[in-house]
């Protein structure tokens, strides 16, 4: 169904302050990467400097806030879930969950990477974690006994990315899925197996490197791709990769109450079937231990329609809205457009730096060896070793500016595009300033409702007669 005017404002707010929230975040970030970029004091040949990395918060209260925040959020998601039966509600949960429990955070907050630290100190004694790394750990998994994935439907920022992303989800065979959906509990056991010798999630979390915007050029990537994928398959990674999410589906099986797609009775008309894009509907009912709590299922109950009517109770028709004048219509055309345009250039510009850098940076490190090499015997090569460990160094500084800058664009300019795609695109005959045939593609189509599946219909008197 069409939204009405009061939701797409609703939703133009939301997006809006998506925006800014993350032009906030990202801006102040710019402090915390500055520490990296100073030159490092030389402690001999014998001496490497590690990779800094981010640890949880030194600060005590820092770490209450955390859980706080996480058990605040959870609760959120509990009551906009069984109380308000809100899908809206949830958006405004991803959003936040992505912006502070993500960008802000970096990805720390993390029940998934917290499954390595609970199992290295199970069977190593010395290993000792923090009472925030158990409240994070466990505080997901008890929820779970009680109301199901309620984690994942908006409190967790790598399924909420992966939520706020999906657009045009496909259909999954059902038993494509079923045997990917056995995949994470194999990752979970690898995992615990080799959790003495490294920690294989935090290795290879592909949705943490987009958080923190560094990391290996691979696993960034990776989630990329996963995040693009995402737009076409609901939550892949949550679906069939993240291993936390295999514990969960198995307490979920057992909780004490699991979302319901209608408010009190079922009607069994079949109109759910096509809402879930995650393949939890199986004979119109919400399976217990794949259902991720979305909420998306209740704008296709008539029941759940009737219950938000009751609510509003009785209100005038929205008036018919009028055709767009040229300069709105020209805006709502050319907004897209040009933030998929600043993707494009913003994503070569940061895999052109770093294909230049994967060839420069050999020969940079041969030529200071050489050059270290023969200051021993010649003290004139430090007027030459002194300058050049200077300009690899600004060199240096200059990348990370630029993988700072241009991965802020891209991930502003990335909401901005799917904001656009998914809720602010032309309707047919309100764009204008393109040719007809991208327009045509531009517009979106007329909504379609989900087909029902039609009852064999049996002739009582010809029973009968039988």
């Amino acid at each position: 169904m069409p939204l009405s005017l009061s939701a797409k404002s609703c939703f133009r707010r939301i997006c809006v302050a998506f925006a800014a929230t993350c032009c906030i975040l990202l801006a102040t970030s710019e402090t915390a990467l500055a520490q990296y970029q100073m030159s490092p004091p030389e402690f001999g040949e014998t001496y490497s400097i590690p990779t800094p990395e981010h640890p949880e918060p030194i600060a005590d209260y820092m770490r209450l806030l955390d859980v706080g925040l996480l058990a605040i959020a959870l609760g959120i998601a509990t009551w906009l879930i069984y109380k308000r039966r809100s899908r809206k509600g949830l958006v405004l949960l991803s959003i936040f969950s992505v912006a502070y429990f993500g960008f802000y955070r970096k990805g720390c907050l993390c029940a998934v990477g917290a499954i390595q630290n609970v199992a290295l100190s199970l069977v190593n004694p010395e290993y000792v974690i923090s009472f925030s790394v158990i409240a994070i750990f466990f505080l997901p998994l008890i929820l779970a006994l009680f109301f199901g994935r309620v984690f994942c439907s908006g409190v967790c920022p790598l399924g909420a990315l992966q939520d706020l992303v999906v657009l045009r989800p496909l259909r999954v065979p059902l038993k494509l899925d079923k045997w990917l959906r056995y995949s994470q509990f194999i990752y979970l056991a690898i995992a615990v197996i080799l959790v003495e010798r490294r920690f294989l999630i935090c290795d290879w979390d592909p949705i943490v490197p987009i958080f923190r915007r560094s990391g290996p050029f691979y696993m960034i990537a990776i989630g990329a791709a996963i995040v693009v994928a995402g737009i076409f398959i609901g939550r892949p990674y949550c679906r069939w990769l993240c291993p936390y999410g295999a514990i969960l589906s198995l307490l979920s099986r057992v909780s004490w109450k699991n979302l319901s797609i209608t408010p009190d009775k079922e009607l069994n008309c079949g109109m759910c079937n096509d809402a879930c894009p995650y393949g939890s509907i199986q004979d119109m009912r919400a399976d217990r231990g794949t259902c991720m709590t979305c909420a998306r299922c209740y704008d296709f109950c008539p029941r759940q329609k009737r219950l938000v009517a009751l609510r509003k109770g009785k209100r005038k028709p929205a008036p018919i809205a009028a055709k767009p004048r040229l300069w709105e219509a020209l805006a709502r055309t050319w907004t897209g457009i040009a933030a998929l345009l600043v993707v494009i250039v913003s994503a070569s510009w940061l895999l052109t730096t770093y294909i230049h850098a994967q060839r420069v940076i050999p020969g940079d490190k041969e030529r200071i060896e050489s050059l270290q090499e023969k200051a021993r015997n010649d003290a004139d090569i430090q007027k030459i070793l002194q300058p050049e460990l200077e300009r690899q160094h600004n060199a240096g500084v200059a990348r990370r500016s630029v993988y700072n800058r241009g991965g802020a664009i891209l991930l502003i300019s990335s909401a901005i595009f799917i904001a656009w795609f998914s809720l602010f695109r032309p309707k047919r005959g309100t764009g204008a300033g393109v040719p007809a045939g991208i327009l045509k593609f531009l517009e979106k189509p007329p909504p379609q409702r989900p087909k029902i599946p039609k009852k064999p219909k049996t002739d009582s008197k010809v029973a009968i007669i039988q």
